[in-house]
């Protein structure tokens, strides 16, 4: 089996094309871009009819495995494409072993889905067809990763940008790879000739910014008040609900709650990481939020926010923005106690 990042299937398809590719991940560019590869690559190499399905409700695996069988006059070299649901039918795993039993010279077969590999992993269809071929994964960017993407993709399409323009492209895109290449082929389009500063790159920029809830709480476990707010801007105009955003609050700071704790009582770190699976990379953020904030201070946090679920969910809420971006401060450092939730709709 052969497991690759998206950025690795590139220099693998001019080795070879395989007769399987398992392409799974919830970043839309990268997984549309590696799907684009292995279309081109095996045109190159005489598959020139590609048959795409997706497995929704109206999928037919019968007529799916006909067609697979079919063997075609004008086109013997197929490419065949079938998009997965992020959950299995059931049977499905079943219908999905037969596949090995398909492959043949002629057929290139590609599995993708909007998930990561995870749970398909562990299925013994899934462990079969990458034993046949190559599994491409790729996950969403954290900063650092994301920053470093920027300046590659700029670089491959002749646009300059300078430090401060990067931070820039990166602060207006963040989380939405599809956006950024958007924003990048503008500027290649107008022929800039010379390096782009943040103060040009303003002028061609609308605000793609697409951000999870998961992107707020690093941005508030780092401390970051003026990116925290930026980010609960964004997701206040996705529509996201202040409830979602309310509970990720409350669930992290009952984490940090749980870590003063196992301080405290002189607990191993790694098995309090270990058991709130906690990654390695972001288990600086978590140290340098308990350092920041006092436990007496993340009490009194628990108890603002039950105070806006209380008025949330009685109607008298008169600003959820504000409510919860006096919230999402509370979380950046301790601040004097004049403005408080609780003192306006009370306690339990």
């Amino acid at each position: 089996m052969l497991k690759l990042y998206s950025n690795q299937l590139a220099a693998q398809l001019d080795k070879q094309l395989a007769p399987v590719y398992l392409v799974f991940g919830e970043e839309p560019l990268q997984k549309q871009e590696s799907l684009d590869l292995i279309r081109k690559k095996a045109r190159t190499q005489g598959f020139d009819e590609r048959l795409s399905f997706q497995w929704d409700p109206q999928f037919n695996w019968s007529d799916f495995l006909l067609e697979l069988n079919n063997l075609s006059l004008f086109a013997p070299r197929r490419l065949f494409e079938l998009e997965l649901p992020a959950k299995l039918p059931a049977g499905a795993a079943d219908q999905l072993k037969q596949l090995t039993q398909q492959l043949h010279p002629d057929l290139v077969l590609v599995l993708h889905a909007n998930k990561n590999a995870t749970e398909f992993a562990r299925s013994s269809w899934f462990k079969q067809l990458a034993e046949q071929g190559v599994q491409v994964q790729f996950y969403p960017l954290d900063d650092q990763q994301f920053a470093r993407w920027l300046q590659q993709r700029a670089s491959s399409m002749k646009v300059q940008l300078s430090p401060d323009a990067i931070t820039l492209l990166q602060h207006h895109c963040a989380g939405n790879l599809l956006a950024a290449a958007q924003e990048l082929e503008k500027i290649a389009l107008t022929d800039q000739q010379g390096r782009i500063d943040a103060a040009l790159l303003e002028q061609f920029l609308a605000d793609q910014s697409h951000y999870s809830v998961f992107q707020l709480v690093d941005a508030l476990l780092q401390g970051q008040g003026n990116e925290a707010l930026h980010r609960l801007h964004r997701l206040l105009l996705q529509d996201t609900e202040p409830v979602i955003i309310a509970w990720q609050l409350q669930k992290e700071i009952q984490t940090l709650l749980q870590m003063h704790l196992a301080q405290q009582q002189g607990l191993p770190m790694a098995e309090f990481f270990k058991k709130h699976g906690i990654w390695p990379k972001r288990q600086p953020m978590y140290h340098s939020a308990v350092a920041r904030l006092p436990q007496k201070w993340l009490s009194y946090c628990i108890a603002e926010l039950a105070a806006f679920d209380r008025a949330f969910k009685t109607g008298f809420l008169a600003d959820q923005d504000l409510a919860l971006a006096h919230l999402v401060s509370l979380f950046v450092c301790p601040v004097p106690k004049v403005f408080s939730l609780q003192q306006i709709y009370g306690h339990d």
